[in-house]
């Protein structure tokens, strides 16, 4: 996966060579050159330019008491984020959907059909297209709308994944405009975030922000089940995301997928906060989808809340996954897990922010047997836990 290209700054322009004094030469040579060439790297990253300068100054022998020749003026070539944002709105633009929907809201005590839009983005040519769950879900009718508003087409769904509020559908369609995911782990806050998507039903808008915070944890609610679904790991922006908005990409200023936006924390006065889910997850869990049609997660069966260094240091206990619940005759009831305990690692991989127990756990199947290491108190615990199948 690509990441974002970075670049330095420039360092600061060479000084004008003074003129060199002779005494009595004994015969007259060819000037002397003196080329200075300071260049920067190219590249577009959030809230920095790059100039790239070249600045010569031509010294020729002068006679005594004459003022020396004025250096050349500089050429100064300036690239910002301006340009940066205005490239990936070209390019990515291409590739990003309006979604239009027939939904049945099961809220309503009488079944009745609403109309929705959201957004999405073609990752494959021939028409496989990323967007939240929650967008598609309870859909009864889907098209897809590209860029120019004039193509049209019908879409099916693939597979969903309701825990990651990610869904992927299929167009029939060929040599259609794509994106590529880049890699969300080498994120860093503060730099260029790009939304695009059709907020407010308004196709193919872009906003420009920057990555505010990393590894949030965010909580929605199933439309179906109503039960409300931790999203962890998700990427905070500054960029303004609305309804509408959901299922579009976030991206970094070379036009590579970072995130899925999702969702908004609506504050009392003035904007709020604008979320998207992780890329690096995205884009595991819809290729599994692609490939299977359903997500066959691993179960371990706890309700818990990952700690961070703050939260350890102030409360006395490991940075970790907190057990708050534990479901009856799950594997991890059955290896003797405990409200309470914190698992700070599974099968020696640490668990972090950036690293939370959902996450690791993709890495193995249901049957897998694994090794969690727990805190009990003062207790350092090892338990084997044979994985399940996600009900």
């Amino acid at each position: 996966m690509a990441s974002e290209p970075q670049y330095l700054p420039p360092p600061e322009p060479v000084p004008s060579v003074a003129p060199i004094e002779r005494r009595a030469p004994r015969r007259r040579g060819a000037g002397i050159l003196v080329p200075v060439v300071v260049a920067a790297l190219v590249g577009a990253l959030a809230g920095s330019g790059a100039t790239i300068i070249t600045a010569q100054q031509l010294n020729h022998p002068t006679a005594p008491g004459s003022a020396p020749p004025p250096p050349l003026a500089q050429i100064i070539n300036t690239l910002t984020e301006e340009s940066a944002v205005i490239n990936v709105a070209k390019q990515a633009g291409k590739a990003v959907v309006e979604i239009k929907t027939q939904i049945v809201d099961p809220s309503l005590l009488v079944e009745q059909e609403q109309h929705a839009i959201g957004s999405g983005f073609i990752i494959t040519s021939d028409g496989y297209i990323v967007t939240n769950n929650h967008v598609v879900e309870n859909a009864r009718q889907l098209k897809v709308i590209l860029r120019d508003q004039k193509t049209v087409y019908d879409a099916t769904i693939v597979g969903t994944s309701p825990d990651d509020d990610i869904a992927v559908l299929k167009v029939n369609a060929t040599n259609l405009p794509t994106l590529k995911f880049g890699n969300s782990s080498a994120l860093e806050v503060g730099q260029l975030a790009i939304a695009i998507g059709s907020p407010l039903g308004e196709q193919n808008s872009v906003t420009k922000g920057v990555i505010s915070a990393l590894h949030r944890s965010i909580k929605i609610q199933n439309q179906s089940s109503g039960v409300e679904e931790t999203i962890l790991n998700a990427i905070q922006t500054d960029a303004s995301i609305n309804p509408g908005n959901s299922g579009g990409p976030l991206l970094n200023s070379a036009g590579d997928v970072i995130g899925v936006n999702f969702a908004i924390e609506q504050a009392s006065f003035g904007p709020g906060l604008g979320f998207a889910l992780n890329g690096n997850t995205a884009h595991d869990v819809a290729q599994e989808l692609i490939k299977t049609g359903h997500i066959n997660r691993p179960y371990l069966g706890v309700t818990y809340a990952m700690v961070d260094e703050t939260t350890a240091t102030a409360n006395g206990i490991p940075v970790g996954a907190l057990v708050q619940a534990i479901d009856a005759g799950s594997p991890a009831a059955r290896a003797g897990l405990r409200v309470k305990d914190v698992i700070t690692a599974v099968n020696g991989q640490s668990l972090d922010d950036a690293h939370p127990l959902k996450d690791v756990l993709r890495q193995f199947h249901p049957g897998d047997h694994v090794t969690l290491t727990v805190q009990r108190g003062t207790q350092k615990l090892s338990l084997d836990v044979a994985l399940g199948t996600h009900p």
